[in-house]
């Protein structure tokens, strides 16, 4: 990848994730604020969710006859365009819906061409360092995103954030299709998806969609959750969580290297489920920032070490399927958590989410500790 292709890939990135952050815990507040119902709350992360898995598969098909670098500035400049209509929506709360989902979707497709690219133009002997600066520009952005959105919201109201949070992704995305257009990067095999042997990579990828569920129904219950705590609970909550969520993937994959994918897992998943019951129990004070620690540490860990399990189990020739397997399986957890958790809130209250948050947390780490005690006893 030459260099000023690398720049525009890693600035469309950080615009794209830094508008998902900006917007993550936003809207689930502002859909309630809109006097939508607890079920429509959750419909907001669940929404964007189904978009962005939709998308994900839809780039495979796409991805044969349309050039992956404009792929990435279309779902950019769409991911802007998505925000900018917020203001169009007015107090329509299924407006707002239709909107996350095509945001959602815009999202999705960047998942995968920007990860792709960065990937098929890297030299091999520096592809595991473009990959590192690529998680980078994928996380950084959460670290301060969600509680700047959340504080900008309760200061200033949605509408600034809609204006603020939308530019930059639709100027960078049209700036790089103009870039593409005009100088067209080298050609590229398109990701094709063998069909190895999906079920090894299941017991994985059920574990990745336990984890995101409860990440989806923190995302959208979280200020609730924690309302107890004052008005600076929500922020603190998301900026404990981001920090540590993006300090735990470099310390997960250099504990990967030495100690095992499988291993690394089941104590990711031991963070989280730890984090879940630390919140749902004593939501403020220093069990929130305790919860938020151990959750953030554990969700930025497992998904590190458990996207290298997947990729240990199968040939080379199946990685394109286990990213996608991985993809769908943590946007499809949060798409699911957002929807579970908001029918168990709209029946039974907020009261619900503290119960189930930690009992799915635990599942998910029973499931990754039964998969890897199979592996260690099974013969040879």
């Amino acid at each position: 990848m030459t260099g000023t292709l690398r720049r525009w890939v890693l600035a469309v990135t950080v615009a794209v994730f830094t508008n998902l952050a900006l917007f993550l815990a936003v809207l689930p507040v502002q859909v309630s604020r809109m006097g939508g119902s607890r079920l429509q709350v959750g419909e907001a992360t669940a929404f964007f969710s189904a978009g962005t898995v939709a998308c994900e598969l839809l780039v495979a098909l796409l991805a044969t006859r349309v050039s992956m670098a404009l792929l990435l500035a279309a779902g950019a400049s769409l991911m802007g365009a998505g925000t900018f209509a917020y203001l169009l929506a007015a107090d329509s709360v299924p407006a707002m819906l239709v909107l996350t989902a095509v945001r959602g979707g815009a999202f999705g497709i960047n998942v995968v061409t920007g990860s792709y690219l960065v990937a098929a133009y890297a030299a091999p002997a520096e592809r595991g360092r473009a990959l590192g600066i690529y998680g980078l520009a994928v996380s950084v952005p959460a670290i301060f995103g969600v509680s700047l959105g959340l504080l900008v919201q309760s200061a200033q109201g949605p509408q600034l954030l809609y204006v603020v949070g939308g530019l930059p992704a639709l100027l960078v995305g049209l700036g790089f299709a103009v870039f593409v257009l005009r100088r067209p990067p080298p050609p590229v095999t398109a990701p094709r998806f063998h069909p190895p042997a999906l079920p090894t990579l299941l017991p994985v990828a059920a574990v990745i969609g336990l984890i995101t569920m409860t990440y989806g129904a923190l995302v959208s219950f979280g200020p609730a959750l924690v309302a107890g705590g004052g008005t600076a609970a929500a922020p603190l909550l998301f900026f404990v969580f981001g920090v540590l969520r993006a300090a735990s993937r470099p310390v997960a994959g250099f504990a990967v290297d030495r100690a095992g994918a499988l291993l690394v897992s089941v104590i990711s998943a031991l963070l989280v489920a730890g984090g879940c019951a630390v919140l749902a129990a004593w939501p403020r004070g220093a069990g929130l920032v305790g919860g938020a620690a151990l959750f953030g540490s554990g969700l930025g860990a497992i998904s590190n070490a458990g996207y290298v399990a997947m990729l240990e189990r199968i040939e080379d020739s199946g990685h394109a399927l286990a990213t996608a397997t991985w993809s769908a399986a943590f946007d499809g957890g949060v798409m699911l958590g957002g929807a579970v958790f908001a029918v168990a809130a709209q029946a039974y209250g907020i009261g619900a989410v503290a119960v189930l948050l930690p009992v799915v947390g635990t599942l998910a780490w029973l499931t990754m500790t039964a998969d890897w005690a199979r592996l260690r006893l099974a013969p040879g």
